[in-house]
């Protein structure tokens, strides 16, 4: 089949690499389910960011009698299985050569702006939404509304359906 110059004109112009931020939750899932398809759509590479936040991380470790640094590898190790495992419940994403799973530690807005830097990505793609949206949101703005706000590139906002 011979492709048409407009479907190849539009492959080309979007961008050629789209952040998703992803904190497991519904709205999360559902700007991952967006991503994808643009992602597909502009045969961009896809890179899947979770943020872990290390704020709770000494207390943490002094309950559970863990040492801090094996905390670390642990939680580090589970969320990056958590996102393989919701990559694979989402189904095939296809060329895995253009996704990337990346797990990062400290404050969600923060790493999604370094990191969309650093990959010089065209696009972030975040829920509007996530676990802590109420009290959070209310006495600091979502991390959505603050990567909107400082943002290098455009940010695709995705509202819970």
């Amino acid at each position: 089949m011979v492709k048409q110059p407009q479907e190849a004109a539009r492959k080309t112009s979007g961008p050629r690499r789209i952040l998703v931020g992803t904190d497991f939750s519904r709205a999360a899932r559902q700007a991952l389910v967006q991503a994808r398809s643009l992602a597909r759509e502009y045969e961009s590479t896809l890179y899947v960011l979770h943020v872990i936040e290390a704020r709770d991380l000494p207390e943490l470790s002094r309950l559970a009698e863990v040492p801090e640094k094996r905390l670390r590898e642990m939680l580090g190790r589970e969320r990056r299985e958590r996102l393989e495992a919701l990559l694979h419940e989402m189904g095939e994403v296809g060329d895995p050569s253009r996704i990337e799973l990346i797990t990062t530690w400290g404050h969600p807005f923060e790493e999604i702006l370094k990191k969309a830097m650093d990959l010089g990505v065209g696009l972030i793609v975040l829920g509007t939404a996530g676990h802590t949206a109420d009290l959070e949101r209310a006495l600091f703005g979502s991390t959505a509304e603050k990567v909107l706000r400082a943002a290098p590139c455009p940010v695709l906002c995705v509202p819970v359906e």
